[in-house]
């Protein structure tokens, strides 16, 4: 997401020079852009390779493409590798290979184009995973100057300050650089939902354009094939929109109906995958029914046997209450066979006759939330879970020591939307005002979707988004905190215009 300068009315009219640029402007983003490559540079060039090891998500994707990590043969290519990253990979033709459609497959492609080249010109068997890098790092820039650009342009120098400042301070963090040499769909969840805040923000109080239409279109649509967790996400931030402007300004929002359109093409596109039918696929829904299950209803019942009877589980399920589908000692559907007949449906019939238990469940998904460099998983290249080495600063280690930062940290949102409708102060603020019901609906969203796809086995990783949403607004609040400190300059501005 993309903060932006909340002084600047929702109902301006379209962007018009307000004088020359002011020079603070420039050197602090000179100064952001320095330290953001000099970070992002330090991760994607350390020796060994450091990046978030295969819990076998990557290969939903790499197998589109046929690559998988450079090993012994004697080794499955399909097999996870949670201990350690690979820093090569090459191209294996694997028996029913798996492929997940993404648009992370922007990224892989390319990489995989360029692996094609080399071979072809080389004869190279392995090449280095960091071509999928470069192309994520490449995407990111061009967004973030474009960003700036266009509010500079618009004559809003705080807000291309609070997009500045993401670069150092969001996207460079190691708890988002460590999807960067991966095959991981994370990094280009969180570049959509950039691009998504970004043209919402950008084009607040402007007349629908026939580009900044398409744009918001595809943008929302890049969002909802980004991961099946993110499936009606831009949905809900569609449904958000349009209900600010019918709330605020009396009128559907143009930028609502564009990411509405958007949101229900890349749900078409996952709504048909998830009709898909192969082995893997069956094997992957029973884990994820297991997770469920057995890590977020069960152990938040008041009463698991009846809740297990309700879901029509048989009592022998219940001694793995509490275990992810990886701790069980077989596969789920043969220690619970009933598991399979629970449809999601059902599990929500559950929650609902059971409100403490879907209190309880939603409670115990923010505390999963923690640490948010995903935990269980290696991140350097030949160590054995090796963890990410103090050299490198991350805020998630931050939030790891002290939980009331975290409370901190997902809480203010919501307080700041209480007080932003009380007695409608979100007049004064009005971009505030949508930059906050943004991270609420991605916070909610995301979590609700991860908890109920995934139960509370893989949260920090599934929910990665809700800090990066969370720190957003933190950004945002704290610019805005700032040009409050400076009203001459805002006079100053005023008066050039």
């Amino acid at each position: 997401m993309r903060p932006a300068d909340p002084f600047d009315s929702a109902s301006a009219p379209a962007a018009k020079p307000r004088g020359p640029t002011p020079r603070w402007l420039w050197v602090a983003l000179a100064f952001c852009f320095l330290v953001g490559v000099w970070r992002i540079g330090a991760l994607y060039l350390h020796e060994p390779l450091i990046a978030l090891a295969n819990s076998y998500d990557e290969v939903r994707y790499s197998a589109c493409f046929d690559l998988y990590p450079d090993r012994r043969e004697s080794i499955q290519p399909a097999q996870n590798s949670p201990e350690a990253p690979y820093s090569r990979y090459k191209f294996v033709a694997a028996a029913n290979p798996i492929c997940y459609w993404s648009t992370e497959l922007l990224f892989q492609g390319a990489a995989a184009a360029v692996y094609r080249i080399d071979a072809a010109a080389t004869g190279a068997q392995a090449f280095p995973v960091r071509w999928v890098g470069a192309f994520k790092i490449g995407a990111l820039l061009v967004l973030w100057a474009g960003f700036n650009w266009a509010w500079i342009r618009r004559g809003e120098p705080w807000s291309a300050l609070s997009n500045g400042l993401l670069l150092p301070f969001l996207f460079t963090d190691p708890a988002n650089t460590i999807y960067l040499n991966t095959f991981y769909a994370e990094w280009t969840a969180l570049l959509a939902l950039y691009a998504v805040a970004g043209l919402i923000l950008i084009h607040e109080g402007k007349p629908a354009r026939g580009h900044a239409f398409g744009l918001l279109v595809l943008a929302a649509s890049a969002l909802a094939v980004s991961k099946i967790q993110h499936i009606v996400l831009p949905l809900g931030i569609a449904v958000a929109m349009l209900a600010i402007g019918r709330w605020r300004d009396r009128v559907w929002l143009w930028k609502g109906k564009a990411l509405l359109i958007g949101a229900l093409a890349g749900l078409v596109v996952q709504v048909v995958q998830l009709q898909r039918d192969s082995d893997a696929i069956r094997a992957i829904n029973v884990f994820n029914q297991a997770d469920v299950v057995f890590t977020a209803l069960l152990p938040n019942s008041r009463d698991p046997a009846a809740t297990a009877e309700f879901l029509g589980l048989s009592p022998q399920c219940l001694q793995y209450k509490g275990l992810r589908a990886w701790q069980m000692p077989g596969f789920p559907a043969d220690l619970c066979p009933e598991l399979t007949k629970v449809s999601r449906g059902r599990e929500l019939m559950a929650l609902v006759r059971e409100p403490d238990m879907a209190l309880r469940v939603g409670v115990a998904g923010f505390t999963a939330l923690h640490p948010w460099v995903a935990p269980g998983l290696g991140v350097v290249e030949g160590g054995h879970f090796a963890p990410l080495p103090d050299s490198f600063f991350s805020l998630s280690d931050v939030f790891a020591e002290q939980a009331a930062l975290r409370v901190l940290l997902f809480g203010a949102p919501f307080a700041a939307l209480v007080v932003l409708l009380w007695r409608q102060r979100w007049r004064a603020w009005p971009r505030l005002l949508t930059v906050t019901v943004l991270t609420i609906v991605v916070t909610l969203g995301t979590l609700t979707v991860t908890v109920l796809g995934d139960g509370l086995a893989d949260v920090p990783k599934q929910g990665h988004l809700v800090y990066n949403a969370a720190l957003v607004w933190w950004i945002s609040a704290l610019v805005t905190a700032t040009r409050m400190l400076f009203p001459r300059t805002r006079r100053r501005a005023r008066a050039a215009a």
